[in-house]
């Protein structure tokens, strides 16, 4: 039976790739932080789970454990703890932030802490057959254009995420070298939620930072809204779904796979920017175009969503034909439609809770200290 030694169970991605995998009769054991009563973790694994449409509460009675991990002492945490039944490892868990000032960190949580758990593993459990690490995409820098799946020596980067998570592939590129647990590089593009639940986690982070802008507009009173963007460019969207179902291909196949793999967890690209910016907008019940802010309020909304805004200005082609020819797949992965797009950007809006509420409110304040 696979056993699979998860980190990050309590985010979007992490939660969901858990769900998925306890629903196909696999053991879990999730490392988690500040969690010593398990409660947060199951919690968010049976979110995802519901969000998924999974019933997997008897497997998560039998087949999901979870224990409390201080990752700054990861090595002492996991020393008394009998890994020896671990046949896969996903490593999720990830700082996330952009800014420069979590650069330290970053390096810390994303490399560091990335090769202090391979190396535990590699000591510890003498039956794990692979090691996958779920970065990024976006690695391969803002050139844009074709991008093959396959290390990049050089990036230009923008960001602490993007630079950190390039640092911790090529950590693992060295560590491959000298030990012999197998790495994949798993490179998901811009996720969002489930294809057909529209489920997803709303913390207004990535695709959906232009939304809860949007909704904050909208709260502002503002009717209509210039948007500094390029009108052709298309965002590659991988719904949470397709991520899952390719994560889980890859964890039970039998086929020998290399020594080190990288693959694109990509979704294709269809819907052009000012496309959009017009499903964000109808939907946050305002009118948008492409054009440069003048207004203070519309000068928020850049400044709102600017970290992100440079991703939606380029375009890239994300090759996944080794993640397919991996995974068995014979047709190709079919991009998201634009009335699946707005499908996914209503449910976010029309289902608020606490988390995305909390989002929203500080950016409606920052919109409106401007009108």
């Amino acid at each position: 039976m696979h056993q699979v030694l998860i980190t990050g169970a309590t985010g979007f991605v992490g939660s969901a790739l858990a769900a998925n995998l306890l629903a196909r009769g696999v053991k879990v054991i999730a490392l988690s932080r500040n969690d010593p009563d398990s409660v947060r973790t199951i919690n968010a694994v049976l979110t995802a789970a519901h969000g998924c449409q999974l019933d997997v509460s008897g497997a998560a009675e039998s087949h999901l454990q979870v224990i409390d991990t201080d990752f700054s002492k990861l090595e002492s945490t996991l020393s008394n703890i009998d890994l020896s039944g671990v046949t896969e490892v996903w490593h999720v868990a990830a700082e996330m932030s952009y800014s420069p000032h979590k650069l330290e960190t970053a390096i810390n949580t994303n490399v560091g802490n990335t090769a202090r758990l391979y190396e535990i593993v590699q000591q510890q459990a003498p039956d794990c057959r692979r090691f996958y690490y779920v970065s990024t995409a976006y690695v391969a820098g803002m050139a844009g254009g074709e991008v093959r799946e396959e290390l990049h020596p050089f990036s230009h980067m923008v960001n602490t995420y993007q630079t950190t998570k390039w640092c911790a592939e090529q950590s693992l590129h060295l560590l491959s070298l000298r030990n012999k647990l197998p790495i994949t590089i798993f490179r998901p593009s811009v996720v969002v939620g489930h294809r057909y639940t529209h489920w997803v986690h709303r913390n207004g982070f990535g695709f959906y930072m232009f939304q809860d802008a949007m909704l904050a507009v909208a709260s502002a009173g503002k009717c209509d809204l210039a948007v500094d963007l390029l009108p052709e460019p298309r965002l590659d969207l991988v719904s949470v779904d397709q991520l899952c179902a390719d994560a889980c291909s890859l964890t039970l196949r039998n086929k020998d796979a290399g020594e080190f793999e990288v693959f694109h967890c990509s979704g294709g690209v269809q819907i052009p920017a000012e496309k959009l910016v017009g499903i964000w907008a109808s939907v946050a019940g305002i009118k948008a175009h492409l054009g440069t802010p003048t207004t203070s309020i519309e000068q928020k909304f850049d400044h709102a969503v600017r970290l992100n805004q440079r991703f939606v200005r380029t375009e890239w082609h994300f090759d996944r034909s080794r993640l397919d020819a991996a995974t068995g797949r014979k047709q190709p992965v079919q991009p998201l439609s634009e009335e699946e797009v707005r499908a996914l950007c209503a449910w976010y809006v029309d289902k608020p809770n606490s988390t995305s509420t909390g989002t929203r409110k500080v950016r409606e304040a920052e919109v409106a200290e401007a009108s």
